[in-house]
């Protein structure tokens, strides 16, 4: 019977050990981005915006009323329960926004939603209250939704405990 070499063992064992730490490695970062997911206090509303009026909506009006005040007449747009991770941004402008990670299926959704509103808007709603209602000038397909409306730190900070019910 023949032996084998030391170098062919000694090769077997390292290609082993090194699959076995891919295979660790790969379920820590599975783990991790699991955990990094923020589940929402409340669902993030986008409704593309058929037609905007001014003025409270009358009864029986498919519409949600915004602060201005305006009437926002919208359709079926998407619900987004749950995020990658939230955080306040200062703005070019001094004002704050908040950024929103988009995870699964929603970043495909929220891409699909802004290529069909293009050159429209959207409104972005918490519960029953348009927080703002930003055109679209081109669709966002990096999974990232910003929210503006020219916030204070402290407005947007209010908005991520809002959305996060404390947890971002």
């Amino acid at each position: 019977m023949r032996r084998q070499p030391k170098t062919t063992l000694l090769a077997a064992i390292l290609v082993i050990g090194l699959c076995s730490a891919a295979v660790a490695v790969s379920g820590v970062l599975v783990a991790a981005a699991r955990q990094s997911r923020v589940e929402l206090a409340a669902p993030l509303l986008l409704y593309p915006v058929a037609q905007r009026t001014n003025g409270a909506c009358p009864a029986g009006t498919r519409g949600i009323t915004g602060p201005e005040p305006a009437c926002y007449q919208v359709t079926e747009g998407i619900v987004i329960r749950r995020v990658g991770g939230t955080e306040v941004r200062e703005l070019r402008d001094g004002s704050h926004g908040v950024s929103l990670r988009l995870v699964g299926p929603d970043r495909a959704a929220f891409a699909d939603l802004t290529r069909a509103q293009r050159g429209r808007q959207i409104a972005v709603v918490i519960g029953d209250q348009v927080i703002t209602a930003p055109w679209v000038d081109a669709p966002i397909t990096g999974g990232e939704v910003l929210i503006t409306g020219r916030f204070t730190r402290a407005d947007a900070q209010k908005l991520v405990g809002d959305l996060t019910g404390g947890r971002s």
